[in-house]
Parts: C-alpha cells; structure tokens; sequence
C-alpha cells in the first residue's frame, strides 16, 4: 500500500514539473547600429521556472544561416539571453529584452552586446 502511494505521488511531481516547462516560438529580427535588417528567423525557447534554453536559426540577409544555443533567465518581464555557439563566430554575446512599448508583452525589444560590438534583437512570440 506504502509503494503505491509512493508510486503515485512521483507520478504527480513528474507531472507537475512536465506542466511547469513551457516551449514557445518567437520571430527573431537582429537589427544593426545603423537600422538595417543583419538576420531574421525564429527561436524556439524553453521556459522551466524562469529558466530559459533553446535554439535560434536565423538567416542573414545574403542568405547565408545563422545559428546558435539561448541560454537565460526570465525575471518578470526582463529575459537575459547568452547566444551560445553562433556560427558567425560572434563571442560572449548577451542579449536583455523587454516588453516594448507598443506592444502588449508579445514583443521583447532589446540590446545584444558581443564584446564591443552591439545590435538590436526583437523577438515576437508567435
């Protein structure tokens, strides 16, 4: 009797964890100092309690792919994302994101910093 109440109770936690991580889809735009359009595509992010991971695949604007790991945290409404492993050899790149003005919290707007270069990020949820 004692193991099936065990039995069940880890049931119950596994599923309550299972339910706590949520997957979105967000279009990602990568902006230039100057305004113009550097990568477009999408991120796939995990959210477990306010942890965040994922992947991004992005396309540049000659076409040629773009891709990298997010690795965060989501405090409220601000996200702080480390892109991981790009591919265009960018490194110790960070990104914070939040709520933009206009918009009604389906859209993060924000800075991404790489060393000593900088480019905006916007992220919609889809």
């Amino acid at each position: 009797m004692i193991k099936i109440a065990l039995t069940t109770t880890a049931i119950g936690l596994a599923m309550c964890v299972a339910a706590a991580a949520e997957t979105t889809k967000w279009s990602v735009t990568e902006t230039n100092a100057v305004g113009i359009k550097v990568a477009s595509g999408t991120w796939t992010l995990n959210n477990e309690g306010g942890k965040l991971s994922g992947s991004a695949n992005m396309q540049f604007d000659n076409g040629k792919t773009l891709d990298y790991k997010l690795e965060g945290a989501v405090e409220g409404e601000a996200y702080t994302v480390n892109l991981v492993d790009r591919t265009d050899d960018k490194k110790d790149c960070v990104w914070t994101g939040k709520p933009a003005a206009t918009a009604s919290g389906r859209v993060l707007n924000g800075e991404a910093k790489c060393g000593s270069s900088k480019f905006t990020i916007r992220a919609g949820m889809q």
